[in-house]
């Protein structure tokens, strides 16, 4: 029986591995408009699926699916048009499927760990290709990401700079926590360098605080950060000026005058929830690519203002809202708590804390809750930190093996 189990989990995970592959393709198609991006993605959650279906293993709080499928079914009834609802319902089911198949098999976490490291190693060694075809006038593949016409952002093979930012964030943090030797460091430091070249404000910021946590990664971090400054302010010379602009632009765009859809989005959120939004304002009906392609009417009741841009943003480009409007207080709540902390071990450190919220303070703009790719970092890095001790054998990993994992961590499983 036990080498059964065993031979389980490995299929198991090598299919959840296989699929961590085909969400981030799926995200590539996206980003050159490929039409067969919704196939993959599809295909990737079904082999989710089946994965969870080989070994259906689930933490006692799985009964908080019944209330959550009560809010889903009320979405449902209020949604302004059935296609926009379900639409909307399948995107928020794919980071609870993400997260219960990760959590069945939270004891071969190596091998969706060596993913997570060869997705991120591909990306940038396709960014560098990416560097030089851009200086040389070579073929891109990728069309190019210039923020204000000036800044061009990393972005990888998978298509989005956010993203991409994100999944080198988690490799980074992967490598420095399990990871063994000096080659380990030295690879997580460029999976560290990448991550900022996406110039990503808000990942940056939250990076900012990582030698707060580790001491001994200070030096490095600071040297990193001064590198990548100086290289910018060599090759630019005189035009250093253009960057500043941006950052004092955001900054004013998000923070001081609030003059965007994003900072919209949470005023039509603190008015619903005022209204005493329970149970949702119905599936499909705000912040998400579903409320504009079928012109929902909420944006009418709220006197939304999309400063000339209704037409062009296919989102907000802000999560939290997205999910309270359409989900209520209730639905929300109760969405965000399976996704993020539903199965998780007990040993949630200051470095399982951090990486939460680097991840919910980058959804503050943007969707990434709802991209698949992005959540399955995200889920991965906090399971593998909660639950250390059960992986053995990733990169020189100093994790102990425990014969009776499941009773060392307090867990209980259905």
């Amino acid at each position: 029986m036990p080498k059964k189990d065993l031979s389980l989990d490995n299929i198991g995970a090598t299919m959840i591995a296989f699929s961590f592959w085909t969400l981030c393709i799926s995200d590539l198609l996206l980003s050159i408009g490929d039409s067969r991006s919704q196939y993959i993605k599809i295909t990737g959650y079904v082999i989710l699926l089946l994965a969870i279906s080989l070994r259906p293993r689930f933490h006692r709080r799985i009964y908080l699916a019944f209330p959550l499928t009560f809010c889903f079914s009320i979405g449902m009834i209020r949604t302004f048009n059935m296609a926009a609802g379900i639409d909307e319902l399948l995107r928020f089911m794919f980071p609870l499927v993400i997260t219960f198949a990760i959590y069945a098999y939270r004891e071969s976490l190596e091998v969706l760990l060596s993913s997570l490291i060869l997705i991120a190693l591909t990306n940038n060694i396709f960014q560098c290709y990416f560097y030089f075809s851009y200086a040389s006038g070579l073929p891109l593949l990728l069309p190019a990401r210039l923020d204000n016409g000036v800044l061009l952002r990393a972005q990888g093979w998978i298509g989005f700079f956010s993203e991409y930012a994100f999944l080198n964030f988690c490799a980074f943090i992967t490598l420095r926590e399990f990871g063994k030797g000096r080659a380990s460091k030295y690879l997580a430091n460029t999976f560290l360098l990448f991550s900022i070249l996406a110039f990503s404000l808000k990942l940056i910021a939250v990076t900012a605080a990582y030698p707060l946590l580790k001491n001994n990664s200070k030096g490095r971090f600071i040297l990193l950060s001064l590198a990548l400054i100086s290289t910018l302010t060599l090759l630019q010379g005189s035009q250093i000026t253009p960057y500043t602009n941006i950052i004092q632009s955001k900054i004013s765009l998000y923070l001081t005058e609030g003059n965007s859809a994003r900072t919209e989005s949470y005023r039509v959120m603190a008015e619903s929830l005022s209204n005493f939004n329970i149970l949702g304002e119905g599936l499909g009906g705000f912040g998400g690519p579903a409320s504009t392609t079928y012109n929902s009417p909420l944006y009418s009741k709220y006197n939304f203002n999309w400063f000339g841009l209704e037409g062009i943003l296919k989102t907000t480009d802000t999560f939290y809202p997205h999910l309270f409007v359409e989900l209520g207080l209730l639905g929300g709540t109760i969405w965000l708590y399976m996704v993020i902390l539903y199965g998780q071990g007990k040993n949630r450190n200051a470095l399982w804390w951090y990486v939460l919220l680097a991840f919910c303070i980058d959804n503050l703009a943007s969707m990434g809750f709802l991209s698949p790719a992005y959540v399955f970092s995200a889920i991965l890095v906090m399971y593998s930190l909660s639950y250390k001790s059960h992986i053995n054998s990733f990169w020189g990993c100093r994790g102990k093996t425990h014969k009776n994992p499941i009773s060392h961590t307090g867990h209980k499983q259905i």
